[in-house]
């Protein structure tokens, strides 16, 4: 039924019609389905902006769940960019998920403290000698994506960037998605420190009207005010030698004055609550950690020392 749904989809598409008359079958069929059933064989779409917390993200999550595609958006790092890096890193983890560059933001924030980041994050947190553009561009990032996630009988979106993608696509991929898992909190609850929704704003401001049609949305944040649930230097010192892990610990330790004493266990709680709600507790209209430090780092090192083979 889904490779139909998608194969019918994509002839509305070149048709110019629109996708919303298949909202009402699709939607009966999920609105029962429990939350965290079926989590392994749900499939996974990663909207990331590629900062130093992003690679750690990843690291949890594969191969700990189905990564079909992964949408870069302009943030910390520029599309471009940002996209070979990513795809580099995801293939030390035997990672076959497609690459698929997002957007920009129309009017980005201007902060001192961005092109140096930028410039670091682009190269795998100074690992490269030099950062190197991505050959795709964004024109097909819609006929990208369902290729990407044909198939899937479940997809979640996790949203580890800014909005500027997602308010472009998710639209179209709604009827298919059981739940979208957001690093950051809704505007009721704005958190300045969270850079995702303050780098466009526009972009935020739509997808939190758009979010009111999804089944099952979830904001993850840290707790505002304070350094606590920072990386460490034992958290790096613990992870695996080779894959994924051994390429994140090399990675990490390229250039430990972009991370270290500096900044927070964000993206990556985000993608542990997709493995482990039940270590999580809602604050007001989001979630976090119900779990002390030492436990969730613990938890973080473990998720991404799994290997294809385990």
């Amino acid at each position: 039924m889904a490779s139909t749904l998608f194969g019918w989809i994509r002839r509305l598409m070149h048709s110019c019609m629109v996708v919303g008359l298949c909202v009402l079958c699709v939607d009966l069929g999920w609105a029962g389905d429990n939350d965290h059933r079926h989590s392994r064989q749900t499939c996974l779409l990663v909207d990331t902006d590629v900062a130093t917390d992003d690679y750690r993200a990843f690291a949890v999550l594969f191969p700990n769940r189905d990564l079909r595609a992964v949408v870069v958006t302009e943030g910390i790092s520029r599309v471009a960019q940002g996209s070979t890096a990513i795809a580099l890193f995801l293939a030390s983890g035997q990672s076959l998920a497609p690459v698929i560059p997002g957007l920009s933001a129309a009017t980005p924030p201007v902060y001192d403290w961005l092109p140096a980041a930028r410039e670091a994050a682009e190269r795998m947190n100074n690992f490269l000698k030099a950062s190197v553009p991505f050959a795709a561009s964004a024109d097909k990032l819609k006929l990208s994506l369902l290729d990407a996630v044909k198939g899937c009988q479940r997809l979640e979106v996790l949203v580890l960037g800014p909005w500027t993608s997602f308010v472009e696509y998710g639209p179209m991929l709604r009827p298919f998605v059981r739940r979208v898992v957001a690093s950051d909190r809704p505007l009721d609850e704005t958190n300045p420190d969270n850079f995702n929704c303050e780098y466009d704003k526009a972009a935020c401001a739509k997808a939190s009207d758009l979010l009111k049609k999804f089944h099952h949305v979830v904001w993850v944040d840290l707790p505002a005010g304070t350094m606590s649930y920072p990386p460490t230097v034992e958290m790096v010192a613990q992870l695996g030698d080779a894959g994924l892990p051994g390429l994140l610990r090399s990675v990490l330790n390229a250039d430990p004055s972009q991370w270290l004493g500096t900044t927070r266990l964000w993206d990556d709680t985000a993608a542990l609550y997709l493995l482990a709600p039940e270590q999580f507790k809602a604050v007001g209209l989001h979630f976090e950690p119900a779990i002390d430090e030492a436990t969730l780092q613990d938890e973080l090192v473990k998720a991404s020392n799994t290997t294809p083979d385990d």
